[in-house]
């Protein structure tokens, strides 16, 4: 019997942490095998009520090998078009710099914020057509210059 005839596909949409831990690591263990130790360390730039300390919004992601990467980037509308949004992607890239960091990059829709983050210096990097009908999946990305 083939050793892959013992294996079984099983999709969820519900995966556990040791599920996505024993994908995350293998992954990781190869990428350090071949391209030497990885650095991946977690960045938040968070918006928060000074009062409350309730967090409003604000972005996360992570850098690795060189780069930032923003998963998530998020104000509510009464907090947009006064520069806070400009602040926290500038604070975070001051961090990814302060990281070794050469270039960010993030996903949006074309919905959302392109025309803000080309306003913040980035550019379109790949265009991906996606639901719903005529909204597009764009990849943006800046290169960071020292500073």
């Amino acid at each position: 019997m083939n050793a892959v005839d013992q294996l079984a596909l099983t999709l969820t949409d519900a995966p556990d942490e040791a599920q996505k831990a024993a994908i995350s690591q293998g992954l990781g263990a190869y990428n350090d095998a071949v391209g030497g130790t990885g650095d991946y360390q977690p960045l938040a730039v968070l918006v928060s009520d000074t009062e409350t300390k309730a967090v409003l919004g604000g972005l996360f992601g992570g850098s690795y090998r060189g780069q930032l990467f923003i998963d998530r980037f998020f104000l509510p509308e009464n907090l947009r078009g006064n520069d806070l949004g400009g602040r926290a992607l500038a604070m975070a890239e001051v961090e990814a710099r302060r990281r070794g960091c050469t270039r960010v990059s993030l996903f949006t829709l074309s919905f959302q914020a392109p025309g803000f983050y080309l306003k913040q210096g980035y550019e379109l990097a790949a265009r991906l057509d996606c639901d719903p009908p005529g909204a597009t999946r764009m990849l943006m990305t800046k290169r960071l210059t020292a500073g």
